[in-house]
């Protein structure tokens, strides 16, 4: 008798050959057809249409997308478009090398792998609040105060300048308007973090930070905080990260609808996290590659670093914590072992994608790169050190406070299974139960009689259908009692907690409870889609995990082709960049800034910019504002300007003694390969200072503005 197996085994990998095939035949006839169609639609349709906007012929919507057409030639649009159409097809092109690639079964069983829906939820969680500390940390109404003509262009910020109607310029120079929309970003974020409305949320979210973002860098120049969080929202939004973690899954538990069991590991939650690290790793690869694409391995010398530590390290910064003018006297070695691992830091980051191991340890590399930073550049990644984590799986640490949690045994749950409203609450509190501590029983299906022996206890049945019980370390609480306990143990009721043990609380908390377990029976109108059964109210849900798996394939090879076109054709457009950060060419030479304050009384000291306009308090934020002061003409006046603002906000701010006259911008070179011992770091190149009046009806006006 023959055996079977290796017929089948045979089969099935005859099966997988040919869905191989038709799959790469699929993708190799979609990558075609969509290249051709975008060949031909832009080589064929577009540039009528740009000599017809050009020429102020077609809609005027679309007129306002070419202007300066005195300065300009069409040539010049055309050839714009020609860039922007190689750049497109290199995308499709990376897409599809990227979704043959990721639609593969070997890369989604050794790259991907399983993860829960509590898994997915968490890393929403983790984004929403970083976002969220972030967003309400700064104080956006604050550049309501700076001049229309400060605001740089940002990318795709310029839609809002380029249609006058949408009345973006009166927004963004409105302290009331800034201030709600900043509140209204904060409330979204909140919003996602706690899962509620999370399908329309989160995708909200992603929209609110980008153009809150956009607005700070118009003011501030093109810097990176908060944008790699803010991608990872983008994919959030297509992903079912409200499954865990979520008030939406908490009301679907209790509204008795099925939802994916909390524990139970899925391709399809996996695929979604998988998505979220794929901006993460990309861009960490980017800064890494675009540095040695612009300067090579020059710029791991010892020059080079020694040249962006001391640039970093001399602005004015407040709170400076940078140590690396004195690492000046150690050897070049030492800046050059920097430069490496700065660099190999970046550059293999990408192999997090495809190594586990590496999963491990790169991100906590990165993390003890950023603190690096702190001290050597006095530059804050906030935003990155807490993001990185979500590379790790803290199911472990919840096993371990579990396991500490319940050494006194579990807490003992007795409700009425025939009360429709007990059920559900019990679902909710099973849900949110994620170190394991409540243990539940239907009294009317205990043998109470065996209970009570078996815990010296006395309950009785008449009790337990007026109150809940629960029995925690030997003693028994009934009612409000109960639920206080309940309070304590879950972490979801723990910001409660402390009210239901404030003086006075028992009292009214026992009257309620009496109200609502009185009418627990009037109080839920439930029709014959009510599950009363709490052990039927948690099921999976029949998700066709492949369909989901192929689908969130494709988002992560659509992430790989953008991010990837972006880099390979060096594109710095908000909120799209290459990450070319610190891969100028200084040599041996600095360039750096010092700001002086010329006050009333005469004196004249060292002043930080970040005590004059809020806006201005992270990471520097005004050194776009240096290279004004030593630029053409108009540029100049701008500074002047600028400074007088700045100057009258402070001025509101501190004792008359300290009011200032005038802000003094110094620029100083420094060659410290001519001059490594200068104690003074290098010479005062120019010096610029901006009068502040005394009284004056434009500041006076600004200040006013700002109050209101």
């Amino acid at each position: 008798m023959f055996s079977k197996a290796p017929l089948e085994q045979g089969m099935k990998r005859n099966r997988n050959f040919l869905f191989e095939n038709q799959r790469i035949q699929l993708f190799a006839v979609l990558s075609c057809c969509s290249l051709a169609v975008w060949t031909a639609f832009a080589r064929l349709a577009v540039p009528p249409l740009i000599q017809s906007v050009y020429r102020g012929e077609s809609f005027s919507l679309l007129n306002r997308l070419i202007q300066g057409q005195a300065n300009a030639p069409v040539e010049y649009y055309l050839e714009k478009w020609d860039v922007i159409t190689g750049q497109v097809l290199l995308g499709i092109f990376i897409f599809w090398l990227a979704a043959l690639a990721t639609t593969s079964k070997p890369f989604s069983r050794r790259f991907v792998g399983e993860a829960t829906p509590g898994t997915l939820g968490a890393i929403r969680m983790w984004v929403c609040t970083i976002l969220l500390l972030t967003a309400a940390w700064d104080n956006l109404s604050s550049i309501a105060l700076l001049p229309l003509d400060y605001h740089l262009d940002m990318g795709l910020m310029k839609l809002f300048h380029a249609f006058p109607a949408i009345g973006y310029d009166r927004f963004i120079t409105s302290a009331s308007s800034l201030w709600g929309f900043q509140i209204l970003t904060v409330l979204l974020l909140f919003l996602g973090a706690i899962g509620l409305g999370t399908r329309i949320v989160i995708p909200l979210c992603a929209v609110s930070v980008l153009v809150f973002q956009g607005i700070l860098r118009e003011v501030s120049g093109f810097w990176h905080q908060n944008l790699i969080p803010d991608y990872v929202l983008i994919v959030l939004s297509f992903t079912p990260c409200a499954d865990g973690w979520s008030i939406d899954r908490l009301r679907k538990i209790y509204q008795g609808r099925p939802v994916p069991d909390a524990d139970k590991p899925s391709p399809v939650y996996a695929w979604a996290r998988y998505a979220c690290w794929v901006p993460i790793a990309i861009t960490y690869a980017a800064a890494g590659f675009s540095k040695l694409r612009l300067r090579g391995l020059g710029w791991v010398s010892a020059t080079n670093m020694r040249a962006l530590l001391y640039e970093q390290t001399l602005y004015p910064r407040a709170g400076n914590f940078s140590i690396s003018l004195h690492l000046a006297p150690l050897p070049d070695f030492v800046f050059v072992f920097l430069g490496v691992a700065a660099v190999m830091g970046e550059t293999l980051f990408i192999t997090a994608l495809f190594s586990r191991t590496a999963r491990r340890i790169m991100p906590a590399l990165s993390i003890f790169m950023h603190v690096g930073i702190v001290f050597l550049q006095n530059i804050v990644f906030f935003d990155l050190m807490l993001l990185l984590l979500i590379f790790y799986d803290f199911t472990w640490v919840c096993n371990r406070i579990a396991k500490w949690l319940n050494k006194g045994g579990p807490i003992q749950i007795l409700y009425d299974g025939s009360c429709r409203l007990c059920s559900r609450s019990v679902r909710i509190l099973a849900s949110a139960d994620i170190f394991h501590r409540l243990e539940f029983q239907d009294f009317r299906r205990l043998n109470l009689a065996q209970f009570n022996q078996e815990h010296k206890l006395e309950l009785i049945p008449d009790a337990l259908e007026r109150e809940m019980a629960v029995r925690a370390n030997g003693k028994v609480y009934a009612g409000f009692e109960a639920y206080r306990v309940i309070a304590w143990a879950l972490p979801l009721f723990w910001p409660f907690a402390p009210v239901l043990s404030l003086p006075g609380s028992s009292k009214l908390g026992k009257r309620v409870y009496s109200y609502i377990a009185g009418n627990r029976y009037d109080l839920l109108k439930c029709n014959s889609s009510c599950l009363a059964d709490s052990s039927s109210a948690i099921q999976s849900s029949a998700a066709d995990t492949m369909r989901y798996s192929l689908l969130y394939a494709l988002i992560v090879a659509a992430v790989f082709a953008v991010m990837g076109a972006v880099w390979l054709n060096r594109i710095e457009y908000y909120p799209f960049t290459s990450v070319q950060m610190f891969t100028g060419n200084h040599g041996s030479v600095v360039l750096y800034y010092k700001t002086l304050a010329h006050r009333e009384s005469g004196q004249v000291d060292s002043i930080q910019l970040e005590d004059t306009l809020p806006v201005f308090s992270i990471n520097s934020r005004y050194e776009e504002l240096f290279e004004l002061c030593f630029g053409e003409p108009e540029q100049i006046a701008l500074c002047r300007k600028t400074l007088s603002i700045l100057g009258s906000a402070y001025n509101k701010k501190v004792a008359p003694a300290q009011k200032l006259t005038g802000l003094e911008i110094q620029r100083w070179v420094w060659d410290f390969g001519a001059s490594p011992r200068d104690s003074k770091h290098g010479e005062m190149d120019k010096s610029f200072i901006g009068e502040i009046p005394a009284s004056g009806v434009h500041q006076q006006a600004a200040a006013n503005k700002y109050e209101d």
